[in-house]
């Protein structure tokens, strides 16, 4: 178990940095909206603009989902959250693209402005500070944690180490051997049931959910699945732009086919680890921002780069269903497992299937996923799978095991022992305009 550090302890008595100088809050905000992952979105501006301004007012009734959909993105005051989820959606993407930002810069910034899942307020935490800082709304007057604080500041490792050091500093004489090792064992036990209860209730599913691969040595392998895409040669682009005399400077060009139109095998080449879907590009910045957020070191692979004696003895995560190669080697056996494309069936169960209804267009109205936590393994390291029939139920799977609401959710179905137990879980999901939304629980085992 974790708990917070005497540092941030110690922050509670002293006034953020964030409120003694929002000059400086606002410069470096300006820096970081300039930069790529912002510049060409004016609705993710507009958003992280106005949850920094808020929070740093203290304006928690500003901060609520409704108002900022009527505030932020012109919807009636009275609308329904659950049918809109425009600013869910909006704030993953801010959360996106600020882990895509500090990821790019090569020194720790001034000052680090991140959005908690399950949050709309902003967090800061500044370089010379010594511990991380909390925003004005993230206090509470008995000085306890506030689920507004990023799970980094929540849980920091806990000071075991130096507290058992103290002890093993101790004249040998004064303990007996076996004394001494029953009172380690009490301080480590009584450690971690304070830890536990530092974690805050609303986190407390999160933080178990994650334990595995965010309280690693080893870094955590991200393995993304590619999409199977055949290009053209560079012969037929080259013959058609000549042909039709077009200037492309190496833009891509898309070259419409007739129906009778008769291409060669050596007209196509495959583009084999080269493109990935949008939904599987935000999932892995999902994982990328959960894993980040612990200060947990990372590698983002391919399937064809990593070897299974490596994921026996890393934390690893899997991205994509069908076009992720070690996903569909690591589940085949397990009890749910997707099947022919558009099928997950029950493995315990003959007559037990979900079938995905698909359209006949690019229009996908609907996705299913499944989410699978193998954390007993037989001493091999963990794995986590978000896998998708289509893209948006990776993109919904990921979301769902970085939300903290979802997995508290989650949590209150399962055994009270749940974490130290392996998981899946079939998640069936609305998509509206190319968005997941309306993701629900529709199958649960563990073993």
């Amino acid at each position: 178990m974790e708990t917070m550090t005497n540092s941030v302890q110690a922050s509670h008595d002293t006034e953020p940095a964030s409120a003694r100088d929002p000059a400086r809050v606002q410069a470096a905000l300006d820096h970081l909206l300039s930069s790529p992952p912002f510049r060409n979105t004016q609705q993710c501006q507009t958003l992280l603009r106005y949850i920094v301004k808020h929070t740093l007012a203290g304006e928690d009734h500003l901060l609520r989902e409704r108002v900022i959909g009527s505030e932020v993105f012109g919807r009636k005051p009275d609308y329904e959250t659950g049918e809109d989820p425009v600013v869910r959606i909006r704030a993953a993407e801010v959360r996106k693209r600020l882990a895509q930002y500090y990821q790019a810069i090569p020194e720790t910034p001034e000052l680090h402005i991140d959005i908690p899942p399950g949050s709309y307020r902003a967090t800061f935490r500044w370089k010379e500070a010594t511990a991380p800082d909390l925003a004005p709304a993230a206090r509470t007057h008995g000085g306890d944690l506030h689920p507004a604080l990023p799970l980094a500041a929540q849980l920091q490792p806990a000071q075991l180490q130096p507290f058992r050091s103290t002890i093993a500093d101790q004249p040998a004489r004064h303990f007996g051997r076996w004394a001494f090792a029953s009172l380690v064992a009490l301080i480590l036990v009584a450690g971690a049931s304070v830890a536990a209860l530092r974690v805050p209730a609303p986190a407390r599913a999160l933080h178990d959910f994650w334990q595995p691969w965010t309280n690693s040595p080893k870094p955590v392998i991200i393995v993304i699945g590619s999409n199977a895409v055949y290009r053209l040669s560079d012969a037929v682009t080259d013959r058609y732009t000549a042909e039709h005399h077009l200037e492309t400077h190496g833009m891509e060009v898309f070259i419409p086919m007739k129906p009778d139109d008769i291409l060669h095998g050596s007209d196509f080449f495959p583009a084999e680890n080269s493109f990935v879907a949008l939904g599987d590009v935000a999932a892995v910045s999902d994982m990328v921002a959960s894993v980040t957020r612990q200060k947990q070191p990372f590698q983002e692979r391919f399937p064809n780069d990593v070897s299974f004696a490596e994921l026996r003895n890393s934390p690893t995560i899997l991205i994509g269903g069908f076009n992720n190669p070690m996903t569909m080697e690591l589940t085949k056996n397990l009890r749910f497992v997707m099947r022919a494309h558009d099928e997950i069936d029950d493995a315990q169960d003959p007559n037990r299937r979900w079938l995905l209804h698909a359209s006949n267009d690019s229009h996908d109205t609907e996705d299913y996923a499944i989410v699978t936590r193998m954390v007993a393994r037989s001493g091999d390291a963990p794995v986590l799978s978000v896998a998708g029939m289509g893209q948006y139920g990776t993109l919904a799977a990921a979301d769902f095991v970085c939300n903290p609401a979802s997995l508290r959710q989650l949590a209150n179905q399962l055994p009270k022992d749940w974490a130290a137990h392996n998981l899946q879980v079939i998640l069936h999901l609305k998509v509206v305009d190319f968005k997941p939304v309306a993701t629900e629980v529709v199958a649960v085992h563990t073993w």
